[in-house]
C-alpha cells in the first residue's frame, strides 16, 4: 500500500474514533442513556476502538513528520480524509446494527458523527499539514553546517594615519647664510 495513503488511514481511523466519541457523547448528553444506548448498538467493545484508533492517528502523525523530514513526506488532504473517515464511521456503524440502514440512519448519533466528521477532516489535515512543516523545518536547520560558537575579536588598534604629501613633498633646505 501506498505509504501517503497508510498515514491517511491512520489519521481517519483517529479521526473516527474522535468523531464518534464525540457525537455520542452530544446526542446523548446524560451518561446512563448514553451508556444504554451504546451497549444496545453493539459498542461493547469501543473503549478498545477508541485506543487503536488514537494510536493509529499517533503513528501516523510521528510517520508525516519523519517523511517531512526526509523530504519525501505529504499530508494527507482534506478530502482523503473526509472519504476515508465517512466510510468508516458508516460502516462501522452498519455492522453494529446488522446492516439494518433505516435503524442506522435514524440514530442522532450517527447523524451528528457524519456531520462532525466533515469538520474533523479539515482539522485533522490542518493539522497533518503543519507537522509535516515543523518536519521540513527540523530537516532545514539541522542540514545547516553549525558555525562555532563566535569569539570576541582583540580590540582594533588605529591604524597610522596616511603621511600627506604636502607636508612630505620635496623639501627645502633652510637659507644658507652663504648666500645672503
Amino acid at each position: 500500500m501506498h505509504r501517503d495513503r497508510s498515514l491517511a488511514i491512520g489519521l481517519a481511523a483517529g479521526g473516527v474514533v474522535g468523531g464518534h466519541a464525540l457525537a455520542y457523547l452530544l446526542a446523548y448528553p446524560l451518561a446512563v442513556v448514553r451508556a444504554t444506548h451504546l451497549a444496545e448498538t453493539g459498542h461493547r467493545e469501543f473503549s478498545l476502538v477508541v485506543v487503536v484508533g488514537l494510536l493509529g492517528a499517533a503513528i501516523a502523525l510521528v510517520a508525516t513528520f519523519l517523511g517531512a523530514a526526509r523530504r519525501d513526506g505529504v499530508a494527507p488532504r482534506a478530502g482523503t480524509l473526509l472519504r476515508l473517515q465517512l466510510g468508516i464511521f458508516l460502516g462501522l456503524e452498519l455492522l453494529e446494527r446488522g446492516f439494518d440502514l433505516r435503524a442506522t440512519l435514524s440514530d442522532p448519533g450517527v447523524l451528528l458523527g457524519l456531520s462532525l466528521l466533515t469538520v474533523l477532516s479539515v482539522a485533522l489535515a490542518w493539522l497533518a499539514r503543519g507537522v509535516a512543516a515543523i518536519g521540513r523545518r527540523f530537516a532545514a536547520s539541522s542540514a545547516r553546517p553549525r558555525r562555532p560558537p563566535s569569539m570576541p575579536l582583540p580590540p582594533r588598534e588605529a591604524e597610522p594615519a596616511a603621511p600627506d604629501p604636502v607636508a612630505l613633498g620635496p623639501r627645502r633646505a633652510p637659507p644658507s647664510p652663504a648666500v645672503a
